[in-house]
């Protein structure tokens, strides 16, 4: 599993969202990855904390506690959870353990025309190597 986070800005409370992209199945490997992804997100107190889980395909109930739980830490400071782009699996899966109704998903976000050089963002691609296979994160600021 890759995970991607955008960065804020750098004082707490601030107006700010940071997103995280999650690439891979979050199993126990990933699972533990993304934990310590957003732990490092939530200690910034973003206003909006936006998971993107469109390359996701499947989640465990170790993944599901952890984004209930992240849901909980981000709501206690005046935040909020986003859960963008679930495939329909994911969204089953989420509706068994039911869960749907307390994390806030969402469709895809718009993508930008063909011929868009961007947002004109700083983005800094870090690779970090874990015990069993790389994880690469991307932070946007």
């Amino acid at each position: 599993m890759d995970v991607s986070s955008g960065e804020p800005a750098t004082q707490p409370g601030e107006d700010t969202v940071i997103e995280v992209t999650v690439s891979g199945a979050l199993d126990t490997a990933g699972v533990a990855r993304l934990d310590t992804v957003l732990r490092h997100a939530l200690a910034r107190r973003p206003r909006h904390l936006v998971v993107d889980l469109a390359d996701c395909p499947f989640l465990t109930a170790s993944a599901i506690a952890l984004l209930v739980e992240a849901h909980r830490r981000a709501w206690l400071v005046g935040g909020l959870l986003t859960l963008r782009s679930p495939s329909p699996r994911v969204r089953r899966i989420l509706k068994i353990a039911r869960v749907d109704h307390l994390l806030h998903v969402t469709p895809p976000a718009p993508t930008a025309p063909d011929g868009d050089a961007g947002t004109g963002e700083d983005t800094v691609e870090i690779e970090r190597r874990a015990s069993t296979a790389p994880t690469t994160s991307r932070i946007t600021s």
